[in-house]
């Protein structure tokens, strides 16, 4: 693997990425944004919870809150990997595909989500990330007792959308990250789902996630 992680933590790390007075952060060539993480958790978690007292709809609630990871993968993944910075710090790294995978791995240890992982990568077929210290995991442990099931929705949604943004769709070529590629790619048959066999909000030591393609 020609990826140099620490490299591209320590080139992302000096970016000097930083909210502006409206809470914005514009880096890579998009807007993100910056706000407290127990924000995101305890919005995502009160819905979950709501939803869970109507069994029909358990894995409704389930179901958005993992498009929402796949929307963050879609936008904030694809945008950084067409990004001047992308270019200038990891491209030249790249040597095939799957070290698109473990680039943006790398980038996205620089976010304060938990320290990302891939354990295994079969080209086009899986991927399995392990995540220490998800910041979904442990807001969960901290605000309510150990869940019954797993509770990290959005980097199950962003392991399987970075998946699908190189092997159905294929980011390496630049597309515009409009509605309707969102859609093709999102909605292929042979898309990635994402799921999560390990989580330390049920008592597990870390989080692991498998990515593979719908049968």
């Amino acid at each position: 693997m020609a990826i140099d992680e620490q490299k591209i933590i320590e080139a992302v790390s000096q970016l000097g990425i930083s909210g502006n007075e409206e809470g914005l952060i514009p880096a890579f060539g998009l807007y993100l944004t910056q706000h407290m993480a127990d924000y995101y958790n305890r919005i995502s978690f009160a819905m979950a919870h709501r939803l869970e007292r109507t069994p029909e709809l358990i894995d409704d609630g389930q179901t958005l809150l993992m498009e929402a990871g796949h929307g963050c993968a879609f936008h904030t993944f694809g945008g950084i990997m067409k990004s001047a910075e992308w270019d200038a710090v990891v491209r030249p790294m790249l040597q095939t595909k799957e070290d698109w995978v473990y680039g943006m791995t790398a980038v996205v240890n620089t976010f304060g989500w938990g320290r990302w992982a891939v354990r295994d990568l079969v080209p086009g077929q899986r991927l399995v990330v392990t995540v220490q210290d998800s910041y979904e995991a442990a807001g969960y442990l901290r605000d309510y007792p150990r869940s019954a099931s797993p509770r990290c929705y959005l980097a199950t949604g962003g392991v399987a959308g970075l998946m699908n943004l190189l092997y159905v769709g294929d980011i390496t070529q630049g597309p515009e990250l409009s509605d309707a590629y969102y859609k093709q790619v999102f909605r292929s048959p042979s898309r990635f789902v994402g799921t999560e066999v390990l989580c330390r909000a049920v008592g597990d030591p870390l989080c692991l996630f498998i990515a593979q393609r719908l049968p």
